[in-house]
């Protein structure tokens, strides 16, 4: 669709989807796994489950995930009380993450490098795709050539928001002043 965008305000719209879409998938999936982990936590450590400690822990990861980028206020605390996985699947946030870190992964391997390891790539993948649910998806993905172990494997989603960000810089540099 960026290809075939017209001018910079509809290339600016795709840039800034696919940004909010890698944000969504990505980083808040991260971000609500390890609140996940935390609360889970305080019963295994014994402390007490509360409203006020599970917005505590949700409004501590906030300001550490995004810094002095969100405008913060109390309601935000209460954003974790949103989250249906939180109370009907325990522990299912974080493969949002890492399916989107995989197929990043995946993408770049398909789209980079020199023609044969391209074509590799995209027999690992088609292999991939072949084998079903044959075998635990770790050791599918890893014989498609993804590594979740391996900081790679998220690097490229870091890459690939890297990339939609500075596109999108330039794309609004490039905006002329409306009269």
């Amino acid at each position: 669709m960026l290809e075939r965008a017209t001018d910079d305000r509809e290339r600016i719209v795709l840039l800034q989807h696919a940004i909010d879409g890698i944000v969504g998938t990505f980083y808040t999936q991260v971000l609500f796994a390890d609140y996940e982990l935390q609360a889970h936590r305080l019963v295994e450590e014994g402390r007490p489950v509360t409203a006020e400690g599970l917005g505590e822990i949700y409004f501590n990861l906030l300001k550490s995930y995004y810094g002095d980028a969100l405008d913060y206020d109390e309601q935000s605390r209460l954003t974790w009380a949103r989250i249906p996985h939180f109370f009907s699947t325990p522990y299912y946030v974080y493969q949002y993450a890492t399916c989107f870190a995989s197929s990043a992964q995946l993408m770049k391997q398909l789209t980079t490098g020199s023609e044969a390891a391209r074509a590799a790539a995209i027999n690992r993948y088609l292999t991939l795709l072949k084998s079903g649910g044959s075998d635990h998806p770790m050791a599918l993905l890893l014989r498609a050539g993804v590594d979740l172990s391996q900081p790679e494997t998220v690097r490229a989603v870091v890459d690939q928001l890297d990339d939609l960000v500075t596109k999108l810089e330039k794309a609004i540099g490039s905006l002329k002043p409306e009269v």
